[in-house]
Order: C-alpha cells, then sequence, then structure tokens
C-alpha cells in the first residue's frame, strides 16, 4: 500500500546528510523487528538499531516522552551511530506505538542543536510549519511546529519541539490514508512524563523537604506538616475560584506577616504545590488585593496571579530598575490577562515608583503561626 510506504520512509529514514549508519530515505523502511535482526546477521548485515527498554531509554535521554494512555505494540530502539560522545550527543531514542489503530513513531536526541531534524520525514509539507504551545511540556510554554503533507498516496502529520533548557529534540509522526480531524498535538501533550524530569524526586518546597512528604491529599495535610514557628493563610486569587492555601516558613510575631510563601491549590483531588511568591525581609512582607498578590522589594515590583492554562502561579508583573543586578535599567513586563501573553514594560521611574508605592499600601496577608 503506497500510503504504508510513505508512512514507513516518513517516520523511519534518516536524511542522507546525518547518515551513521541508521538507514537513508531509499535503504530503510522503518526500524527492523527482532527477526529482521537475527536475519539480517545471519547474511552479515550490520544493523545500526537496537531494542532497548523504556528504562534503558530513560537514561539515555532525560526528560524524556512516555507512551500515551491506550497506546499499544510498544517498541523501544536506540541508534548508537548517530550518537557523538565528544560533542555531548547521545543515541537517538525511537518509540513506536499504535494507537486507536494509528501507527506514531516518536524520537528523542540529547546534546543537538535546535535546528537538528531528528524526524526522519523527508517530504513536501503541504501545510506548515505552523507554531504551537504544548501544554505540560515546559511548565505549558513549550513551543513546537506542527506540519501535514497531503498527496494521492495519503497523509503525513509531525510534531517537533525543542527544550532550550538541557538540548533535546523531539519529533513524533504519524502516517495514513486519512488523518483529518486528527490532533497530533494533543497526542504529544499526552506523552509528557513528569516523572521523567531530571529533578523530578527534589522537594518543590520547605514543607515537602522538611517532612519527607512530597504528595498531599488535602489542605489540612500540608498545615499538619508544618512546625513551629511556620504559619499558613487562605487566599483568593485571580484565576482561581476556590481558596489557595499560602504557606511560609517564617512568620513575623509583631504583625504575623511573611516575605515569602509556597502556594497550594486543589488539583485533581489532591493538594498541589502550584509556585512561590517572595518579597524582601520584614519591610517588604507579601501583600493582596482584589486578587493579586504582591512581592517585590524597593527596586522590584512583582505581581501575581493564576494562569488560566495550567493552573499554576505566575506574574502579573515583573518590573525592576536593575539595582540588585548591577545594571541600574528599568526592565520587565505586564500582562493584561492571566494567560502566558506578555507586553515589554515600556515606562521610566516615574511609572515605576508610582507601582511601588501602590504596592505598599495594599494589605498585608496575614498568617497563623504553628505554635
Amino acid at each position: 500500500m503506497k500510503a504504508k510506504i510513505l508512512a514507513l520512509l516518513g517516520i523511519c529514514a534518516l536524511s542522507i546528510g546525518t547518515i551513521a549508519g541508521c538507514g537513508t530515505a531509499q535503504e530503510t523502511a522503518a526500524p527492523p523487528s527482532a527477526e529482521e535482526v537475527e536475519t539480517e546477521a545471519t547474511v552479515g548485515l550490520a544493523n545500526p538499531w537496537a531494542e532497548i527498554t523504556q528504562e534503558e531509554a530513560n537514561e539515555i535521554v532525560p526528560r524524556l516522552f512516555k507512551a500515551p494512555e491506550g497506546a499499544e505494540a510498544q517498541s523501544w530502539m536506540k541508534c548508537e551511530s548517530l550518537a557523538d560522545s565528544e560533542k555531548g550527543v547521545s543515541p537517538l531514542v525511537q518509540l513506536s506505538f499504535t494507537l486507536d489503530g494509528l501507527e506514531l513513531t516518536a524520537r528523542a536526541q540529547n546534546g543537538t542543536a535546535e535546528d537538528a531534524d531528528i524526524s526522519g520525514n523527508y517530504v513536501e509539507w503541504t501545510t506548515g510549519p505552523d507554531e504551537v504551545t504544548l501544554a505540560n511540556w515546559g511548565g505549558g510554554n513549550m513551543k513546537g511546529k506542527v506540519c501535514r503533507a497531503v498527496n494521492d498516496d495519503g497523509y503525513v502529520d509531525q510534531i517537533t519541539w525543542y527544550d532550550v533548557e538541557i538540548g533535546i529534540s523531539y519529533s513524533l509522526s504519524a502516517a495514513a490514508a486519512d488523518l483529518d480531524g486528527f490532533d497530533i498535538q494533543a497526542v504529544a501533550e499526552q506523552m509528557y512524563a513528569k516523572e521523567n524530569e531530571p529533578f523530578s524526586n527534589m522537594p518543590d518546597d520547605f514543607v515537602q523537604e522538611q517532612s519527607g512528604i512530597s504528595s498531599f491529599d488535602t489542605y489540612e495535610d500540608v498545615i499538619a506538616a508544618l512546625e513551629p514557628g511556620q504559619g499558613y493563610a487562605y487566599i483568593r486569587l485571580t484565576g482561581d475560584e476556590e481558596d489557595i492555601l499560602a504557606v511560609t516558613d517564617l512568620v513575623f510575631e509583631a504583625d504575623h506577616s511573611s516575605y515569602t510563601a509556597s502556594l497550594y491549590a486543589m488539583r485533581d483531588g489532591a493538594a498541589k504545590q502550584i509556585g512561590t511568591a517572595s518579597g524582601n525581609g520584614s519591610a517588604f512582607p507579601l501583600r493582596l488585593a482584589d486578587g493579586i498578590l504582591y512581592g517585590g522589594d524597593n527596586h522590584t515590583y512583582e505581581s501575581y496571579f493564576i494562569a488560566s492554562d495550567n493552573g499554576n502561579l505566575i506574574d502579573q508583573a515583573y518590573i525592576t530598575d536593575g539595582i540588585n543586578s548591577g545594571t541600574s535599567e528599568i526592565t520587565g513586563f505586564t500582562r493584561k490577562t492571566n494567560s502566558f501573553d506578555s507586553e515589554d514594560f515600556t515606562g521610566g521611574q516615574k511609572e515605576l515608583d508610582r507601582l511601588l508605592s501602590e504596592r505598599d499600601a495594599k494589605p498585608i496577608i496575614e498568617f497563623t503561626m504553628v505554635k
């Protein structure tokens, strides 16, 4: 079937320019099965693809994807010949699976350049690349590119994204006679694996660190993990219709304020840590008014609310005069809504002073101290 051939060529081939024994668009239709490996070995042909376990794949590429829920016929493989240890480039890792009867191939490689193409799809794109923002990946801020090829032989869909923090290229591809209505971005978003984060086992805040507990069912469980001198407060923030729990490791006895807090919100039936906010010492405690949380100090204006996209705490505004960093330049951004869209702050010292003065007039958050 021509569409099937197109799928295999598009998803599993590597460009001639990056060939290192893992096949070409002309030579390799797909990573071979175990039977094919044995057959090739018998006739003396070197096969660059090796079957591996999911655990082995996770050791090769940090922050690796996982198969989406409902995936079947999962197969993990690696191509060592595309690695370059001197340049810190890992082997190419590939996951093949079927989802609702559709065959998909995901790839990842660590240490690549941002413009590297690891997908192996060499078709003429009918639409794209269209830029998208992937949920889950990168805290909901990961940029990706979606392409689609349509011809007489069928469809090929592809999404690629790049982790700039570590330097990892990702791709996900699908091919079929008809992909109308198929959302490849949604599949990629489902493949995010929090457990594969490099620091996933580290505590999110002081409560988790001191208690040794990383998961809480209720706000009461979080409060129960606090120690004497620490405190909590229930607050309401724009972007969430329910109470949010703010906990702090230091409460000032004079006014029950604090300059730092870790925030918990009820997400999927559990109390989840969604971010931290900070002021600066007793002179600049955290403040709250009209659903906006205020922090910063005499050189920084910072305000927070809840992001509509992922339910985490984000800055509504962050503006600094640069004194703390030694630049002495006023920079920053503001958000009109609780989305990730932002605008550069273009005001000067007068506008920043006005914001700082307005912030300092907001009510402080009073914490209940644990005795």
